[in-house]
């Protein structure tokens, strides 16, 4: 007969997990580099990047899939994990294929857990893990290694011209400087040069998206392209206000324009150029399953709201006020005045000078 205790029957399950926990020993434990493809439904985060939540009492992707993390005894930490992710995603934008490398703890005998299935399970039912790969190498890196990212952005199709805002996103493709079509951090970067690979559109009746592939991608740059070239497709800017924008000798300043919504956006997925990678592997069928729920929750959802909006015909747009193209908008600072008022400030904090990139940043839409 075992001479060790029994457990009291009213011990918490919490308090028995929080003991395994502490008996693992974290210096000897065994790890090993693997890379996470995941997806959620951005509604309810304040983008995807960790965020001190007591400090600035908001909850992010990352802040949920950390807490999984240590939860499942697979990280010490977030520090001690050797994170690195590829896109940044803002508040309500979603994603369908993000990634992430880290290091997961193993078995002792170097074996794999059933990670995708551990994970799931404690996270939120908007965020899952679609799949995870061992990675073989340390040259290796969710963000740094990643060929190009593509997004989808979905918007009503009434009242648009897609053809006509299929020509104008032509002028977007190839390299240029997209300082008036981002939102400029020159705290973070002061290189507004990017590549965009193709830039299409999807005719889906109703509700049409479009389709931009890049190898990177400046804060709020899909969404003011997309801001744009709606207004184009409404027949209140012409397509040459894209060369205008593009041209930064004539237009030193960007103009004042709003942000498409974030809701219609997704990063949809991440390339990578590496032999040992298949991305069109099976992804975990449960998780893919919960989105498909999910769908159906929503389209509940949707006649509900056309019963309560009643057949009045109305499209619930409110009569707009006089437009004023573009162009004829004020403009904002130019680069060099930005960078002065950064370096000032910075002067101030005591810090040398500001970050310069010499090479382009990861996605952060």
């Amino acid at each position: 007969m075992s001479s060790t205790p029994p457990s009291s029957p009213s011990e918490p399950k919490s308090k028995k997990r929080r003991k395994a926990a502490r008996g693992i020993n974290w210096s000897t434990a065994k790890t090993g580099r693997f890379l996470l493809k995941f997806a959620y439904i951005g509604t309810r985060y304040a983008g995807v990047a960790w965020q001190n939540q007591e400090e600035f009492g908001v909850n992010t992707v990352e802040n949920e899939l950390f807490k999984a993390l240590v939860k499942t005894c697979l990280i010490e930490s977030r520090t001690s994990c050797d994170f690195s992710r590829c896109g940044r995603t803002d508040k309500g934008v979603h994603a369908r294929g993000n990634y992430a490398t880290l290091r997961l703890r193993v078995k002792p005998d170097g074996t794999e857990f059933p990670y995708v299935q551990m994970i799931n399970r404690v996270l939120p039912e908007d965020i899952r893990i679609l799949r995870i790969s061992s990675v073989p190498n340390d040259d290796f890196d969710a963000r740094f290694s990643c060929k190009s990212r593509t997004y989808k952005y979905f918007f009503p199709s009434e009242g648009l011209n897609l053809a006509v805002m299929s020509r104008a996103a032509q002028r977007l493709v190839g390299q240029h400087d997209y300082r008036n079509l981002c939102r400029m951090d020159v705290e973070q970067t002061v290189n507004f040069e990017r590549t965009i690979h193709s830039f299409d559109f999807r005719d889906g009746g109703d509700i049409s998206h479009a389709v931009i592939t890049g190898s990177a991608f400046l804060w709020h740059q899909v969404r003011c392209m997309m801001e744009v070239l709606m207004l184009v497709g409404r027949g209140l800017e012409q397509p040459e206000v894209v060369d205008a924008l593009l041209d930064i000798e004539k237009t030193p300043g960007k103009p004042s324009y709003d942000l498409a919504d974030g809701a219609g956006l997704v990063l949809f997925d991440c390339e990578y150029d590496v032999d040992w990678l298949d991305q069109n592997a099976e992804e975990d069928q449960e998780a893919v399953a919960m989105f498909s729920r999910a769908a159906v929750a929503a389209q509940r959802d949707l006649a509900v709201l056309q019963c309560l909006a009643g057949s009045s015909g109305g499209t619930g747009e409110v009569k707009a006020r006089k437009y004023v193209p573009i162009m004829q908008r004020a403009k904002g600072p130019t680069l060099d005045e930005r960078v002065a008022v950064a370096e000032l400030k910075s002067a101030r904090k005591g810090k040398s000078s500001t970050a310069t990139d010499s090479a382009p940043s990861s996605v952060t839409e």
